[in-house]
């Protein structure tokens, strides 16, 4: 599963069955190959090299994830940013595979609520 599929997934299980999270879990589009000029401009307007993929706010708490292929490497710029984020509190997730991706979940936020029939 590719970077980018893992991340759908992941981002479509939430949102079906954590609403709360609605608009509090983001994906944050840092990536992608850029030509001089693009990238100095937006680096200019505050883009950072190695901001984790998604964020997630909860409970006024911010949580990272990488998300990564079982293969996928982090670069050491990411390495750099995940420690500054550790460092102050911010805990950041590297995530290859959807399972650990709910592992994650259930440890922050707790198993999604189950409707009760009247």
């Amino acid at each position: 599963m590719s970077e980018i599929q893992l991340q759908s997934k992941c981002f479509q299980w939430l949102w079906n069955n954590y609403p709360q999270t609605r608009r509090k879990f983001f994906h944050v589009p840092n990536g992608g190959s850029r030509n001089a000029v693009e990238g100095m401009q937006l680096k200019a307007s505050g883009v950072v090299a190695g901001i984790p993929d998604c964020v997630l706010i909860h409970m006024g708490n911010a949580y990272g994830f990488e998300m990564k292929t079982q293969s996928g490497k982090v670069s050491p710029e990411q390495q750099k940013v995940h420690k500054v984020w550790q460092d102050d509190g911010t805990p950041v997730y590297i995530i290859r595979s959807f399972e650990e991706f709910q592992f994650e979940i259930f440890t922050i936020i707790g198993e999604p609520k189950k409707e009760v029939a009247a």
